[in-house]
């Protein structure tokens, strides 16, 4: 009996060290690719927030997913993403005058 549960146990451990190979490899660069947009969106929100601009770097070529070398608006472009920055007194659309610098990323 114990036996059976010593290769039962074998055989379990080799199936999920094999299902973790095969997938482990393909969750990789999304996981890279959204921690990326993560870095992106918060770097945006900061920057607009405390200095009312883009951050200067936004349009740079910076960070490698997969074999692409994106800056933060291609990432965010590629997920359907637009930040837009508004410095106090500028025109929200839909809300009116920004009384503080806002970022809004949808």
């Amino acid at each position: 009996m114990s036996l059976e549960l010593v290769v039962v146990a074998i055989v379990v451990l080799v199936v999920a060290l094999v299902i973790l190979t095969i997938f482990g490899t393909g969750i990789g660069p999304f996981g890279a690719f959204s921690s990326t947009q993560n870095l992106c969106t918060t770097q945006f929100t900061t920057t607009c927030q405390s200095t009312g601009i883009v951050p200067s770097d936004w349009s740079v070529p910076k960070y490698t997913v997969g074999n692409d070398k994106l800056s933060c608006a291609g990432i965010m472009s590629k997920v359907g993403v637009t930040c837009n920055c508004y410095a106090v007194g500028q025109s929200i659309p839909g809300s009116g005058a920004a009384t503080v610098n806002t970022a809004i990323c949808k």
